[in-house]
């Protein structure tokens, strides 16, 4: 495995180059970033399997230059940098560094960093890899967990894939309730084991629906803190479910954290939903400006969902087109009553009325998912926001 430290302190890559001498299969080699260029791999002829960047104070110039590459030319990156610095934190995540470690680096740590990675790729090797999904509201009271926990139940229940959603609300775990399922053990505790943990592990952690989706949230009785929850662990997890199923579905908070950038990052798709609202088209377009310029999210794995639709409404489809600058948008009626039983009862929609309007709302969205949706729109009209043309 070929790994390659840069930085702007030449004695400083050389002690890290010089931590791997004893470590056989990884070939190290050490280069300097000039003041002329911040891109980590100018002038590099062979591309490292592994680019551990070492940033100092004020040197966050050097990570911005990762990101701006293409996707598919940044090898893995393992990032080293000061604790406590937010524009170093934050420009690790965008560029979907597989770990950030604190200066003085723990020797043992950086080499078990490097030689996790190694073992990634080689699992990753002639793999089926499955699609992450993550739906997330504009504001609280979108509806995004109903409807991200419809979904998964409609991609096991309707089109027999296999499929698991993942609960990231790590306190108050709201898919549970719509699924009327309590595991014993959950989400916090297999993120706790994600780096021993295997496929054959992995069955005494979550709950499963009868329908065969499989479940994950958090069962914590005390409140718990996403800043205590290392997002490499999330990002392991993922990679380990993503090696057996078809889809993984994720209900991400109305927050942005560290682990809920880490799900950003790998999603395929990101639904973001919203109501007919000033607060929460204000949001919305907010939320979207976050996640294209922040967290450097394609704008094509962006997709919006009116929820609650109301051709009623004061504030018409178009007039949220304008605001959030696409040029359609998906909608699913608004049938509260149909949904509230639903939520009440712990059984889904799919289960309860399928031939409900709601119900073909989001049958619609799991066939686009998986690529069976016909040319015809239908009540739930998806087209690619008119930004993603320009």
């Amino acid at each position: 495995m070929r790994v390659l430290i840069v930085g702007r302190n030449v004695n400083e890559i050389r002690r890290l180059r010089d931590l791997f001498a004893d470590s056989p299969g990884i070939e190290v080699r050490a280069k300097p970033i000039t003041n002329g260029h911040a891109d980590p791999l100018h002038g590099v002829d062979l591309e490292p399997d592994v680019v551990v960047l070492h940033c100092g104070l004020g040197q966050s110039a050097d990570l911005a230059a990762w990101t701006a590459r293409p996707a598919e030319r940044r090898p893995a990156l393992i990032v080293i940098g000061p604790a406590g610095q937010a524009d170093i934190t934050r420009l690790a995540i965008r560029s979907g560094a597989r770990d950030f470690l604190a200066e003085p680096v723990n020797p043992p740590d950086l080499i078990a960093a490097v030689q996790q990675v190694g073992s990634d790729r080689r699992s990753e090797v002639n793999e089926a890899r499955g699609a992450v999904h993550v739906f997330v509201g504009a504001t609280g009271g979108a509806g995004s967990s109903f409807i991200a926990a419809n979904v998964a139940h409609m991609l096991a229940a309707h089109s027999g894939r296999k499929t698991v959603l993942v609960d990231l609300d790590l306190n108050f775990a709201p898919t549970g309730h719509h699924l009327n399922l309590t595991p014993e053990r959950g989400l916090i505790e297999a993120l706790e084991e994600a780096a021993t943990l295997d496929e054959s592990a992995l069955e005494g952690f979550g709950a499963r629906h009868p329908s065969g989706l499989r479940l994950f949230c958090s069962t914590a009785k005390h409140a718990v803190l996403s800043k205590d929850i290392p997002p490499d662990r999330l990002s392991a997890f993922l990679s380990l479910l993503l090696r057996t199923q078809q889809d993984v579905v994720i209900d991400a908070p109305h927050s942005i954290d560290a682990l809920t950038a880490t799900a950003f990052g790998l999603a395929s798709e990101i639904y973001l939903i919203l109501q007919q609202s000033t607060l929460h088209v204000r949001n919305a377009t907010r939320m979207v400006r976050i996640l294209r310029d922040e967290l450097g999210v394609s704008p094509a794995r962006l997709r919006i969902i009116v929820n609650r639709y109301s051709k009623d409404s004061v504030l018409q489809l178009d007039d949220v087109s304008r605001a959030l600058g696409v040029g359609s948008l998906s909608v699913v009626p608004s049938y509260y009553q149909r949904a509230l039983a639903s939520s009440d009862s712990g059984v889904p929609l799919y289960e309860a009325d399928r031939h409900a309007a709601i119900t073909k709302a989001l049958l619609e969205v799991v066939a686009q998912m998986t690529g069976t949706a016909p040319a015809k729109p239908g009540l739930l009209r998806r087209v690619l926001p008119g930004f993603l043309r320009t």
